[in-house]
């Protein structure tokens, strides 16, 4: 989901936050500690590749596409050693029981509001947001909004590498979050909290402390080249 409203439309409904941690799913069951060196590990996001060589950095990671059942069959077909995915996609799938070793959201940051299903209306019908008011969960609005917050500040998108996740607990919220460099060798990290009447600000601040720290290395630079020739 865009970091920024689309004119006219709202995100104000989200619904209870699922499951938001990833798993690795492996030949043989092995955890990811107990994978060969040179394994082939596959992951269509640099965040987890780049979490993952933070941990262990001998592996080779491929690019993997398709729905999860298809990466299921790629793995089985011998193409990689092991894939990352998330827990909840496999769970709604009924395919868990594949699922060889589960982080924690400490040990792999998850990317902004994952876990979550949101619901977006126009801005104008008032008749259907009375009704997603209703069907909001107000603390995963809260959370997702924080974790949301930060990517705004950065300007962040899909190619972002940025994981971010925000939790209630008693009259504080809490939020951890990490940004990498372009190719990964840069780790920028924040965790901070704040008293929940205060949860718009601190994704807000967060953002612009990791946005300081790492001096835009995150982004591509794009260079334009004009042409003296008249």
């Amino acid at each position: 989901m865009p970091s920024l409203e689309t004119k006219g439309l709202l995100t104000e409904c989200f619904l209870k936050r699922n499951d938001p941690r990833e798993v690795l799913i492996s030949k043989n069951n092995e955890i990811l500690e107990e994978q060969k060196k040179g394994a082939i590990i596959g992951t269509s996001s640099l965040r987890r590749e780049f979490q993952v060589k933070r941990k262990i950095n001998n592996f080779n990671f491929k690019l993997i596409r398709g729905n999860v059942d298809t990466r299921i069959k790629k793995l089985n077909d011998g193409l990689y050693d092991g894939i990352i995915l998330s827990l909840i996609g496999l769970k709604f799938l009924g395919l868990e029981k594949n699922v060889s070793q589960i982080f924690s959201t400490s040990e792999m940051i998850p990317s902004v509001g994952q876990g979550v299903i949101a619901v977006q209306c126009r801005e104008d019908d008032l008749e259907i947001r009375n009704i997603l008011k209703n069907l909001n969960h107000d603390e995963t609005k809260k959370c997702v909004n924080t974790e949301r917050n930060i990517l705004k500040i950065l300007d962040g998108d899909c190619d972002t590498a940025i994981g971010a996740y925000a939790k209630i607990e008693g009259e504080k919220i809490y939020v951890e979050a990490e940004l990498f460099s372009l190719d990964g060798s840069k780790r920028f990290y924040v965790k901070s909290s704040k008293e929940l009447k205060y949860a718009d600000q601190l994704g807000k601040e967060v953002g612009i402390i990791l946005k300081k720290k790492s001096k835009d290395s995150y982004k591509k630079i794009i260079c334009m080249f004009y042409s003296l020739d008249r």
